[in-house]
């Protein structure tokens, strides 16, 4: 290859990511490039990026079409001088008229074409599908955000200022509620999934080849062909134990209704259940760090963690669950979990993710119980060693000395790799939990 052509390869977008779907060519072969310039839009098992060039120059050659997937490290297109040879090695052969070098303009013409205008009807300014969903998701008119790209070229960064403008929501956003399955987060292993829409073919009525008249076919999403990989995987890879306990939340429902008002009048959410157990799983994993560590049976090895990344599994309208990280959740108070629980589950739901909050759990916390679920088994999201559920709290009748009382309960799943400790351990860690949510003075997290 020329030394004045350099070649543009597929990012490493997350530490455990292994290959890349190319969503749409934001340049065209023969268009000029400057450094930093968007290129590509890239979607990953954890999340969809824009990425910009690291040279200026010409784009020379387009290597791969929008919507393959490719490794890691995959060559996808060059930039170079204007003129300058494409890259390919050897010479034509004697005899043959020289001709210019093969590239997929077609390509990524057709998939610059296949961007409609803005929703404002504005030809020629080129949408990315990120760019396009977000809007349509978040209810933006298009002809009143101001692009900051090239030529006024409307970009994600773009999009969230124009959702932060947006009055504040009036959904509560302190509970991240979750079917009672398995997160995604980014792998590490992960259960992280990218956040592509769900997409989904026209019903197509069957019959015979296993259908019947009536059933409804249809194609499954990215995001569920990698949480179903994702999932066998981790089931494959950890020998899966799942153990319970009911936690009476009485007292942490008093505290609650003490403070809520005033909290959500400070805080800007609600006060929910999470962030108190959230509080109480650092205080365990404290005492308990094998149960927040990592396993390598191939080097004979154990990573003890001595820092908690919290992560939150949060559902995407049924469409798939992401479990973006709180980082160094241990350093927080429960006011302090509450916002950055807040603040990663709102970034989930408005895909703005980035594959560092994705990355990097210790344990995980997956929240079914705004669901009414009772009691949940999820699959751990590698590579943690464990995963906890939060299922519903309801009001139920317990024991109280020699007296039946009507308290708030709930029960805590816990499902752990028994390669990594056993049972004794697992009780031992919920019963420090059970504990700590019921007997700790939540009243001075307050003062």
């Amino acid at each position: 290859m020329s030394a004045d052509v350099y070649e543009v390869t597929m990012p490493k977008l997350g530490e455990s990511v292994t290959e890349g779907v190319v969503s749409v060519w934001l340049k065209q072969v023969g268009d000029p490039v400057a450094f930093d310039d968007p290129l590509f839009e890239v979607s990953t098992d954890k999340v969809d990026s824009e990425v910009t060039s690291s040279y200026d120059g010409v784009l020379l050659e387009i290597l791969v079409n929008a919507g393959d997937t490719v490794p890691v490290g995959t060559p996808l297109a060059r930039i170079g001088e204007p003129g300058a040879a494409a890259g390919r090695d050897s010479a034509p052969p004697a005899g043959t008229a020289p001709q210019a070098p093969e590239t997929h303009e077609p390509a990524a013409k057709s998939a610059l074409a296949a961007a409609p205008p803005a929703g404002d009807g504005q030809p020629g300014i080129l949408l990315s599908p990120l760019v396009r969903r977000l809007a349509a998701e978040k209810g933006i008119d298009l002809a009143s955000v101001s692009g900051s790209g090239v030529a006024g070229r409307i970009r994600r960064e773009d999009i969230q200022q124009a959702i932060a403008a947006q009055p504040a929501a009036s959904a509560e956003q302190g509970a991240v509620a979750q079917p009672p399955t398995t997160p995604v987060t980014p792998p590490v292993p992960t259960m992280a999934q990218p956040s592509v829409p769900a997409t989904a073919a026209a019903p197509q009525p069957t019959a015979g080849a296993g259908g019947l008249a009536g059933d409804e076919v249809v194609k499954l999403s990215r995001m569920r062909l990698i949480t179903a990989d994702l999932m066998i995987k981790s089931l494959k890879t950890s020998a899966h134990v799942w153990t319970s306990v009911e936690v009476d939340f009485e007292h942490v429902e008093q505290v609650r209704q003490r403070h809520r008002e005033q909290f959500k009048k400070t805080e800007g959410i609600s006060l929910t259940y999470l962030p108190f157990i959230a509080r109480a799983v650092c205080d365990a994993l404290r005492e308990f760090p094998v149960v927040n560590s990592s396993i390598h049976i191939e080097n004979q090895t154990m990573t003890l963690h001595r820092y908690v990344n919290l992560g939150i599994a949060v559902d995407l309208s049924e469409q798939g669950l992401l479990a973006p990280v709180v980082k160094n959740a241990d350093s927080l108070n429960l006011r302090g979990l509450a916002r950055n629980i807040a603040a990663v589950a709102a970034s989930a739901r408005a895909r703005s993710l980035s594959a560092a909050d994705m990355s990097g759990s210790t344990f995980t916390i997956t929240n079914p119980g705004p669901f009414a679920s009772y009691a949940s088994a999820p699959v751990i999201n590698q590579p943690n060693v464990a995963i906890l559920s939060t299922d519903g709290i309801a009001r139920r009748p317990v024991a109280v000395g020699d007296a039946i009382a009507i308290h708030h309960t709930g029960i805590l799943g816990f499902s752990y790799d028994h390669r990594a400790f056993d049972g004794a351990t697992a009780s031992l860690f919920l019963r420090y939990l059970r504990d700590a949510i019921q007997d700790r003075g939540w009243d001075a997290e307050f003062s």
